[in-house]
């Protein structure tokens, strides 16, 4: 709220949704999660807990209650808060209450569902006309993106839903039942709805093929605010990767962005083609791919330039360096090219390299996997004395080359005298996030686990290090020869990460499995 005030023009409550809402909703899809509310049994447990459940689902269901009981009685109910217990312990329902207290609202009742237990709801949506009105019939059930979900029926919650329609109108009620039917007065069978407006709901929204057919078209005519775009584009992708939805309707969907501006968009776009690449890396089909990213990306292209403008907006910015990463490591030759040149004269001296753009050339030029640029930058990195550099040398520069045997280097290096030790695992985390570094990084990880452990134990690091050698691969294999190897050699700490890790192993390899005759056919007229 404080920085919104004070930075408009930095769109804190957009950026929020990409950066923390989709990175908590990914993670609670699987069956390996936990509540945001757990009982610790040991002290190593701690680490574990503290992740991205604990800090982004609990930011994100604050922001859904913030948006609930509106701003003025989060406050006050905020203040009562601080000033009652101030300089005391607390418990999670004592802040219920006083908000509950403030807002008039049963906020205990309905937050109890969100925090105690585990995962999401995914609302099923239907719809009818009757008369001059549209009648949406809803259900929750919980959203399971891995195979073995288990027993989901016992799963309920409290859900505040909001419907916006294209007349602007919003209806707002408590789904506090499996399902229900909400009237949407005065809405013809032409005009279109979306629930979860702005994204600010803990939830996923499966939609109709009618209903869905009619957003996609205010999509395209951006009719719809961009998290609005945004939270179409994540739900879907989700609802493919967990089986619900097909992936030829997300990469027909994908092709109605190609207008798109919204920096927020575009990193829900990113993030769906990364999720394809993953899976398709290996595939014959591959190359087709990646010319149907770059034609999604055409048009984007030709609206940005590689050097900013005087009063450039923050999201800009970021918009300008993601796209043009994006594009170099989707085999854009111009793109490509133009990053080496740029980076060729940053290294003479002549023209330096904005810091903005740093990280975008680097990147780009390790899709070019040249040893040259790779022996560069290593020198670049150790006559470097700004922290901040070095790392976006390691992260985007020797961790992101597209040739094996130079991320083979950049492993060894990691361990080396001239990577500071709190550096070594973001080196080897970019390869093994790196397509062509999945394999390399997790053979490099058990030649040196002894070296890792000598180094990092006790603590989160390595731990962290395992979910990020272990989740990039896509078959159940590979899912059951980590397995294997982590039941002979344990590492303490990891055991949540692990699991997650496996799952998210297994939820790609089904996706592959399932959807790869129709992705290839899709692909076929590129």
């Amino acid at each position: 709220l404080c920085t919104d005030r004070l930075f408009p023009d930095f769109k804190v409550f957009e950026t929020f949704v990409p950066g923390t809402l989709i990175r908590a909703l990914d993670l609670d899809a699987l069956a390996s999660s936990h509540p945001i509310e757990v009982p610790v049994g040991h002290p190593t447990e701690v680490d574990e807990i503290f992740d991205i459940i604990s800090y982004n689902k609990g930011a994100s269901v604050i922001r859904m209650l913030f948006n609930w009981i509106g701003e003025d009685a989060f406050k006050a109910g905020m203040k009562s808060y601080l000033t009652k217990y101030s300089y005391q312990n607390t418990e999670t329902p004592q802040l219920w209450a006083e908000l509950g207290e403030a807002s008039g609202q049963p906020v205990s009742k309905v937050m109890g569902t969100w925090t105690e237990q585990m995962g999401f709801p995914v609302i099923s949506v239907k719809s009818r006309q009757e008369g001059n009105d549209r009648i949406v019939s809803l259900s929750q059930s919980k959203f399971t993106a891995g195979l073995n979900a288990g027993d989901v029926s016992k799963y309920f919650w409290n859900i505040p839903i909001s419907i916006k329609t294209s007349t602007g109108d919003i209806v707002k009620v408590m789904m506090d039942q499996e399902s229900m039917d909400v009237t949407l007065p005065n809405l013809g069978p032409s005009a279109c709805f979306k629930l979860n407006p702005d994204f600010v709901g803990y939830y996923r929204v499966h939609y109709s093929p009618q209903d869905l057919d009619t957003l996609c078209t205010a999509v395209q005519n951006k009719e719809l605010s961009p998290l609005d775009r945004l939270n179409i584009l994540d739900d879907i992708f989700s609802l493919i990767s967990a089986g619900k939805a097909s992936s030829t309707e997300g990469l027909k969907l994908l092709q109605a962005f190609k207008d798109e501006d919204s920096y927020v968009v575009w990193n829900s776009i990113s993030n769906a083609t990364n999720n394809l690449n993953t899976i398709l890396l290996d595939q014959p089909c591959h190359a087709n791919f990646q010319r149907f990213v770059r034609d999604v990306y055409s048009k984007i292209k030709s609206k940005i330039s590689w050097d900013g403008t005087p009063g450039e907006k923050h999201l800009d910015t970021l918009l300008r360096c993601m796209v043009l990463s994006k594009l170099g490591r989707f085999g854009d030759e111009e793109v490509r090219q133009e990053a080496k040149r740029r980076f060729d004269a940053h290294v003479a001296g002549t023209t330096s390299i904005h810091a903005d753009m740093r990280s975008t050339v680097y990147t780009c030029v390790g899709a070019l996997g040249q040893d040259a640029d790779y022996e560069t930058m290593v020198k670049l990195h150790k006559s470097e004395e700004l922290m901040e550099e070095k790392d976006r040398i390691l992260r985007s520069g020797l961790g992101g080359f597209l040739n094996k045997e130079i991320l083979e280097k950049s492993l060894s290096y990691s361990l080396s005298p001239e990577v500071r030790p709190q550096d070594s695992p973001f080196l080897i985390l970019s390869v093994a996030r790196n397509p062509m570094g999945k394999e390399l990084a997790w053979q490099f990880f058990k030649d040196n686990l002894p070296e890792l452990r000598k180094r990092y134990e006790p603590g989160s690091l390595v731990p962290y290090i395992v979910k990020g050698v272990s989740e990039k691969f896509v078959s159940e294999d590979m899912a059951n020869t980590i397995q294997k190897y982590f039941d002979e050699n344990p590492v303490q700490g990891s055991d949540r990460n692990l699991a997650q890790a496996l799952e998210t192993v297994r939820v790609n390899a089904a996706w592959l499995n399932r959807d790869l005759t129709a992705i290839k056919t899709f692909l076929e007229k590129y």
